[in-house]
């Protein structure tokens, strides 16, 4: 039985260790300096998402000038309609 507590305590040590080299690595990525590629990278997805949000604002203008360009039709044709009736 001390033979087999004693391969479960190596086992434990050498992924404790395997976990601790893994987490000092993601450690050092964070300090580097990311490659021009990687800023690159991250740059045009940024441009990607602005023109997504641009779009759909733009989207919502377009609509809400419909939606004013016909309020303002049915507006003058009621007032139009209202003073001819007087």
């Amino acid at each position: 039985m001390s033979a087999n507590n004693d391969k479960k305590c190596r086992h434990r040590r050498l992924c404790n260790r395997k976990k601790a080299t893994v987490m000092i690595e993601q450690l050092k990525k964070l300090w580097l300096m990311p490659t021009a590629e990687a800023l690159a990278m991250r740059e045009l997805e940024d441009a990607k998402r602005k023109l997504l949000q641009a779009q759909t604002a733009r989207e919502y203008a377009d609509s809400m000038c419909k939606y004013r360009e016909a309020q303002i039709k049915r507006l003058t044709a009621y007032l139009h309609n209202a003073t001819e009736a007087t």
